[in-house]
């Protein structure tokens, strides 16, 4: 509420402000209401369409919305435009995962994680590379990320992390590589 406030007040001071738009996305994102949280990274990229940022977060709301494929673009178009952008990198690792691009998806997230990304982003992203893993059945590997998602957040659930993304099909298939990780 506190974040839809703020970007309603940066609205008000600057109707064309792509971070105000970005931010609206996020909460609609959070709220899984997914087709406003479209519109509202549409009419960011409408004001700046060269926003790396606004090109990763409308990638982002494809993933958790369950439609990976057309998040890809969204994920190299922000990499085209900021290479160094770990939080894009990691997206795309996960698109990949929902791919079933494991290898691609391995490769994105070690890439992404050796970058300097917050706490909530490490859970996810070691989790999904365990999950990556272990559907390559490269058990070592999914059992070392999977304990470091547990060091960092001890009582990670399977199914509620599962449970985040927008659908079935995406549910189950993300719960299968957590449980062949390991993961209960």
């Amino acid at each position: 509420a506190r974040a839809e406030t703020l970007a309603q007040k940066a609205l008000s001071l600057d109707s064309a402000s792509a971070t105000a738009y970005r931010l609206f996305a996020e909460v609609h994102l959070a709220r899984r209401h997914f087709d406003l949280a479209l519109g509202q990274i549409d009419r960011a990229l409408e004001i700046n369409p060269s926003d790396a940022e606004s090109f990763s977060m409308r990638g982002n709301i494809l993933v958790w919305a369950g439609r990976a494929a057309e998040a890809l673009p969204w994920f190299e178009g922000a990499l085209r435009l900021d290479r160094a952008n770990a939080r894009a990198t990691f997206l795309l690792g996960t698109a990949y995962y929902f791919l079933g691009r494991y290898s691609a998806s391995v490769e994105a997230m070690d890439h992404a994680l050796a970058g300097s990304l917050g706490r909530n982003t490490q859970v996810t992203g070691r989790s999904v590379l365990a999950a990556a893993y272990a559907q390559l059945d490269r058990r070592p590997d999914a059992e070392r990320e999977r304990s470091a998602a547990m060091r960092i957040a001890p009582f990670l659930d399977a199914e509620r992390f599962a449970s985040q993304f927008g659908t079935q099909t995406a549910h189950d298939h993300m719960l299968e590589g957590l449980k062949k990780a390991g993961f209960h």
